[in-house]
């Protein structure tokens, strides 16, 4: 008995890697047959990989697009935003000084304590919102 000869490509043309599987695929040799099977799917994977890294850097270009786009109208948003902090009720220094005369410790600088506040607005309830200080 034969065996049937091994299809080849012709001598000429430079061989392909879609040929090459071909032929080991047509091949009587099972162990150049499971080379191609080995072959084709190892193909498969690196297409497959090359595919997921190309959208990944697709994806990575458009990320870097949005958080320019972004910080620009974060940028544009803080520009637009009032700048103003919220007016006090009180001036510091009359408190400060009302807090001394009455031997409460307040530091020089800095923010009042809540309870010296309380304590200056409990005595001076007709001064909320007098001696209010912008900034």
């Amino acid at each position: 008995m034969t065996t049937p000869p091994v299809p080849q490509p012709p001598a000429d043309v430079p061989l392909t890697v879609g040929a090459l599987i071909a032929w080991a695929h047509a091949h009587t040799d099972k162990s150049i047959q499971r080379l191609a099977a080995q072959a084709h799917d190892a193909l498969g994977t690196l297409r497959t990989r090359h595919h997921e890294e190309q959208e990944l850097a697709r994806v990575t270009a458009e990320e870097a697009e949005l958080e320019e786009r972004l910080a620009e109208i974060r940028a544009r948003k803080a520009r637009l935003a009032p700048r103003r902090k919220p007016a006090r009720d009180y001036d510091p220094a009359t408190v400060r000084t009302w807090a001394r005369g009455k031997g409460l410790t307040v530091p020089d600088r800095g923010q009042i304590p809540t309870a010296v506040l309380a304590a200056w607005r409990e005595h001076h309830p007709t001064c909320t919102g007098a001696g209010v200080q912008q900034r």
